[in-house]
């Protein structure tokens, strides 16, 4: 139930910023603005110019999209209620989320629409919006951690860690929404990378398991908690039978691509409207080789200091 958007340029500007126990948090929250306005608007400024280049076009005809939600709080619903307004009238196609663009004319990308954890707000805050404009999306349930708060680490503050997730009713009844595909975010939630690979397996193989049961449904995505994965990983979740692989790597997918590692682009409803038109238009792609870079640059000043 991918989200097959059409993407053009536009040059909406907007900021919402959600306010929690009366503290103003949408900059802090905004998956852009970690590390300040300044960095933000300098992202901004090099999304801006990726857009028109010609490496950009290249990408914006062979790829896709997919972006990455959480829980949708109700001050966030004005703001994904236009974002969700916005990919609508690019929609040229609503195929299910394991098929690809077929509908779409030739060299038109998508966007997929996800949600991890399976928080209960997404059934009043966002289920709604995505019924209004037609618009499919996968939602990823931690099979152990449902109808309570997120027994996994979470920032102090953070404004999600005391949304309960679904109950196992309430995701149930979702699976059988004709908009809504159900995918498996693990057990527990833990990083994968850092635990023994017999947890990893039990993580990976046990929670699609439980959640085919409770759905009587066929469960074939998986989003890799924190989006951290190594080789391991993969053959684990490839040997688990997951079909797709989302992680959280910020680049495009091919959907014609036998691969089944999808990287997303992190989202929120609390972003400006600029930075969310660019970021479904491919224009924040140049962020994975840049952190690639850094990664290794970082590793190689650590090695040379020993």
């Amino acid at each position: 139930m991918a989200c097959i958007v059409r993407r053009r340029s536009s040059l909406f500007w907007g900021s919402h910023p959600l306010v929690c126990n009366n503290r103003q948090i949408g900059d802090d929250r905004s998956v852009y603005a970690r590390r300040g306005r300044l960095v933000r608007l300098a992202y901004l400024g090099v999304a801006s110019g990726f857009s028109v280049s010609f490496i950009a076009n290249r990408l914006r005809r062979a790829a896709g999209i997919a972006l990455c939600y959480h829980g949708i709080l109700p001050a966030q619903i004005e703001a994904f209620a236009w974002q969700m307004a916005w990919l609508a009238t690019r929609q040229c196609s609503k195929p299910p989320v394991d098929q690809t663009a077929s509908g779409c004319e030739e060299n038109v990308a998508s966007v997929r629409v996800t949600f991890d954890d399976a928080f209960a707000n997404l059934l009043d805050n966002a289920l709604p919006l995505l019924e209004q404009h037609h618009i499919p999306a996968i939602v990823f349930a931690v099979a152990d951690n449902l109808g309570c708060y997120p027994r996994w680490a979470m920032p102090a503050g953070h404004p999600e860690a005391k949304e309960e997730t679904m109950t196992p009713e309430q995701l149930k009844s979702l699976a059988q929404h004709p908009l809504i595909r159900i995918g498996s975010h693990t057990l527990t939630h833990p990083d994968l990378t850092k635990v023994h690979p017999q947890q990893a397996k039990r993580e990976l193989v046990e929670s699609k398991a439980k959640l085919e049961q409770l759905i009587d449904q066929t469960v074939d995505d998986l989003a890799l908690p924190h989006g951290a994965y190594n080789e391991q990983v993969l053959a684990l979740a490839k040997e688990a039978g997951y079909k797709k692989i989302y992680t959280l790597d910020p680049r495009p997918f091919d959907p014609k691509a036998k691969t089944p590692v999808i990287g997303r682009f992190s989202m929120s409803p609390d972003v400006w409207k600029m930075e969310f038109i660019l970021s479904c238009s491919g224009a924040y792609a140049w962020l994975y080789p840049w952190r690639r870079f850094v990664r290794r640059f970082r590793g190689l000043m650590h090695s040379f200091a020993r």
